[in-house]
């Protein structure tokens, strides 16, 4: 199990916009290396559900989404999946705002901050599949919203570019606050 180092804000690499991947190197040893390196950072963390690859310092778009239960919303269903190249080809719905944080902001206590993001409900993503093959989809609910999250981590968009900085609240914060909505 590889743990890698993730980029913490302000980090000037976060906002650096991810070079797409050939096809030629989706299947390579490399690249699967990252991918299952990415997914053991992953696992190894208590908060993350996804990760694009900018997030431990590779300015490639490869995104790793990993949905489990986590302290902060223990009623998620497993997912795992690789994204390259991922793309919003179309969006439909209106925009919902909910909560979320990452990986690589943290509060003072070194853990995920949270502010409730405005996201489209349903999207169409164009990506290739751990084969290299070309996908399209469309996917809603919270998986639409990881993925949105995701695909702005490789245009060098970070979800606190996107919020009123009063709306942030601390991991612990959020906790409470779930509980009680």
């Amino acid at each position: 199990m590889t743990k890698l180092k993730i980029r913490i804000a302000p980090d000037p690499i976060l906002h650096q916009k991810s070079q797409p991947i050939k096809v030629t190197e989706v299947k390579s040893a490399k690249v699967r290396k990252l991918v299952q390196d990415i997914n053991d950072t992953l696992k190894s963390g208590e908060y993350g559900v996804g990760m694009s690859s900018i997030q431990v310092g590779i300015p490639l778009a490869i995104t790793v989404i990993m949905i489990r239960p986590t302290p902060t919303r223990p009623n998620l269903k497993q997912f795992n999946k690789v994204y390259f190249n991922a793309e919003i080809t179309g969006i439909e719905g209106d925009k919902v705002p909910m909560r979320e944080g990452c990986c690589s902001i943290l509060g003072k206590d070194d853990k995920p901050i949270y502010a409730k993001v405005p996201r489209y409900e349903k999207i169409r993503i164009k990506y290739l599949d751990e084969d290299g093959v070309a996908q399209e989809e469309t996917v809603d609910g919270f998986l639409a919203h990881v993925l949105q999250h995701e695909i702005d981590h490789q245009n060098g968009i970070l979800f606190t570019d996107l919020v009123d900085e009063s709306s942030i609240v601390s991991c612990d914060d959020y906790k409470r606050i779930s509980n009680s909505e």
